[in-house]
């Protein structure tokens, strides 16, 4: 019988040990990824919400998995895309449908829901709860400029707008403005719809169109029927209410384990109930 030199059965020891440590890490490192996920989520902030509903509703539903979210400062739908392209991103969302040209091969478009585009109008604005097609579109036109004329106070509008390259924007002109509609230059315009919506809720008689929330019940402001159909989640579905923006999220072809776990549970009749009690219309289900 041959003697193994004691300098290479060390080495042979040695290298056992390495190769099982190296086994017992990848393995609990695959447990570890199967029972936690970090998820960094950019693009459009109306998504962000959404994401955190489900994200917590899985949670529940899972009890030995959990999701933490990243959110990232805010941008465009664009933005979100392509940081889910560059790998910054592990979620974009967007607040319009994705062209074909922006999915390519690269991604998957999650569509989640559908949410309601609203006029809203601050407090000292009394007398008015209604808007039709038409003061809509002469307000920004610029010829209606004084809320008397629609049976208001006797006060200038003060008008909050939109970028052109702001979906709500070009959903307002789709549904009532129209294409080609010289917008007043008396309108303040801003890039971003957070920073509208908390700059109206200070300013006494504006308007602006904002994206429903459940953060509007608590501002001083008066979310307005548009002819007559109030902007609910029943009046959406049936398409009675017309002005709305859907919401969804980009995601690589390619997703870890928990990932793919999650979106499951988003696409599945638990996720989906999930935000129909969150008093949310899931998308594709208008009548």
């Amino acid at each position: 019988m041959n003697n193994i030199p004691l300098g290479r059965f060390f080495l042979l020891g040695t290298a056992f040990l390495v190769l099982s440590s190296c086994e017992s890490w990848q393995l609990g490192a695959s447990r570890l990824e199967d029972s936690q996920a970090k998820l960094k989520v950019g693009g459009s902030s109306e998504v962000y919400e959404v994401i955190e509903i489900l994200s917590e509703g899985y949670e529940l539903a899972n009890s030995d998995r959990e999701v933490t979210i990243e959110f990232f400062p805010p941008s465009q739908s664009s933005g979100g895309i392509e940081g889910v392209k560059d790998a910054v991103f592990d979620m974009g969302g967007v607040s319009r449908e994705p062209t074909e040209a922006e999915i390519n091969s690269q991604l998957t478009y999650l569509p989640l829901v559908e949410t309601p585009l609203v006029l809203v109008i601050h407090e000292s604005v009394t007398g008015i709860t209604n808007i039709n097609a038409d003061q809509i579109k002469a307000i920004y036109k610029g010829d209606i400029t004084n809320w008397q004329e629609l049976g208001g106070p006797d006060a200038d509008i003060v008008l909050f707008d939109f970028t052109e390259d702001e979906n709500e924007k070009k959903v307002l002109r789709d549904t009532y403005l129209g294409a080609n509609l010289a917008i007043t230059p008396d309108a303040i315009v801003f890039p971003e719809d957070d920073e509208l919506l908390a700059t109206a809720a200070i300013t006494e008689f504006s308007l602006a169109t904002v994206p429903l929330e459940d953060d509007l019940a608590a501002l001083p402001m008066t979310v307005l029927s548009i002819d007559g159909v109030a902007p609910s989640i029943a009046n959406l579905q049936s398409g009675t209410y017309k002005m709305s923006l859907p919401l969804g999220v980009v995601i690589p072809q390619e997703l870890p384990n928990i990932t793919q776990s999650f979106v499951s549970f988003i696409q599945n009749s638990e996720g989906q109930q999930l935000l129909l009690e969150s008093n949310y219309a899931l998308a594709n289900a208008k009548e």
